[in-house]
């Protein structure tokens, strides 16, 4: 009898441990975690990027076409702040290039780390918006969206 009850009570004991993890996941999360949320305003450096077009496939603008992209970044205060590179894939065909929906993957080199980015990008949309997809340093998990606006060549990562 003495056996059954050391049982029950291990099972009771295993039962409220598995309760507690669950209720401790489950909480929300802490002020700290909360605090974490990050915003950083860059402009790019020129009016008009280094842009290098790779015809691939038919002549011409067409689908799988590539643009790579390089330029520098500035911050709030117009400081350089670092660097933008992106790689661009030509998935729809517009009129001319910059009508055109890409496909884009890139990085914002700071000087804490670089935070990586991809999603789809029309140069003549007002704004775009990537998914931030990780990084390195400083934004080595980071996670969030970079709204990216064509004309005032304005950048803005909220990083969650």
């Amino acid at each position: 009898m003495r056996l059954t009850n050391r049982r029950a009570l291990w099972i009771a004991v295993a039962v409220a441990t598995v309760a507690l993890a669950g209720a401790a996941y489950a909480a929300p999360q802490s002020s700290s975690q909360a605090a974490a949320k990050k915003t950083i305003e860059l402009t790019e450096e020129s009016a008009v990027p280094k842009l290098k077009v790779i015809d691939v496939g038919d002549p011409g603008l067409s689908q799988g076409d590539q643009v790579v992209t390089t330029d520098g970044l500035l911050d709030r205060k117009g400081a350089v702040a670092g660097s933008l590179e992106q790689v661009c894939t030509v998935v729809s065909p517009g009129a001319n290039l910059f009508a055109s929906t890409f496909d884009c993957t890139g990085s914002f080199d700071l000087a804490d780390g670089s935070i990586t980015v991809q999603g789809s990008f029309v140069p003549v949309a007002e704004v775009s918006s990537l998914a931030v997809t990780g990084g390195t340093g400083e934004f080595a998990k980071a996670r969030g969206e970079a709204v990216i606006a064509t004309e005032a060549d304005t950048i803005t990562v909220e990083l969650a």
